[in-house]
């Protein structure tokens, strides 16, 4: 978490304390910190980041401006709500920039790079044994996004990270995580990674296509 003491943040322009502020809220979207319909009130906010209230508003208005925040009749920031409509076409969207990104990363991803990945992969693992929803939710936001780094599609990671803003606490509404069954096999990101080790494009991508519909399957019974 980003925080500041009284006499650090004094010593910084208000714009890297705005920018700090919405690297905060907008990792905290990515990651599942935060739900669907979720209110971001400005100072209880500013006192969490050890912040004042001015860098704070800036970033949550910069995030609104992104659509990744809503704000209320109060002009308080909401994380939006989730529907089924807006959900399938996140969904569709996903599907057609994750589908790019994997062809690619199995093209060009380095063996550190994928190295990254079974790291991640294990950590969302352990966090699901161990029941740790928030960390299941974040380590398969920070497995998702690495792939994006990996395919070195820059502008294309980029949209996919600001959508993630909006997947991100979709996974927030739907917990409690349950285990995630896979019919006896593999988990799809073991999938991917073992694809990727042996640059196989449409292994890349048909791993990529069975985690979408299994999170498809999952979170829809869940929306309103």
């Amino acid at each position: 978490m980003v925080s500041f003491s009284a006499g650090q943040s004094e010593k910084l322009p208000r714009r890297a304390l705005s920018d700090d502020a919405y690297d905060h809220v907008r990792r905290g979207l990515i990651r599942s910190r935060y739900r669907s319909g979720e209110r971001l009130v400005l100072r209880p906010l500013a006192a969490e980041l050890g912040l004042s209230p001015t860098p704070v508003r800036e970033a949550l208005l910069r995030l609104v401006s992104e659509h990744a925040l809503e704000l209320n009749d109060r002009n308080t920031a909401v994380v939006p709500a989730m529907t089924q409509r807006s959900f399938a076409e996140i969904h569709d969207l996903r599907v057609d920039l994750e589908m790019r990104l994997a062809a690619a990363a199995a093209r060009r991803a380095s063996d550190h790079g994928i190295e990254a990945l079974v790291i991640l992969q294990q950590q969302f693992m352990n966090a699901s044994h161990a029941g740790d929803d928030g960390g299941m939710a974040a380590f398969n936001a920070d497995f998702h996004t690495t792939v994006a780094t990996l395919a070195e599609l820059p502008l294309t990671a980029t949209i996919l990270r600001n959508l993630w803003m909006r997947i991100g606490p979709i996974y927030a509404l739907s917990r409690p995580m349950i285990q995630m069954q896979h019919e006896g096999r593999t988990h799809p990101h073991d999938d991917l990674i073992a694809a990727l080790r042996q640059r196989d494009v449409a292994a890349a991508q048909a791993a990529v296509t069975r985690d979408f519909e299994h999170a498809r399957r999952w979170i829809e019974p869940r929306l309103s």
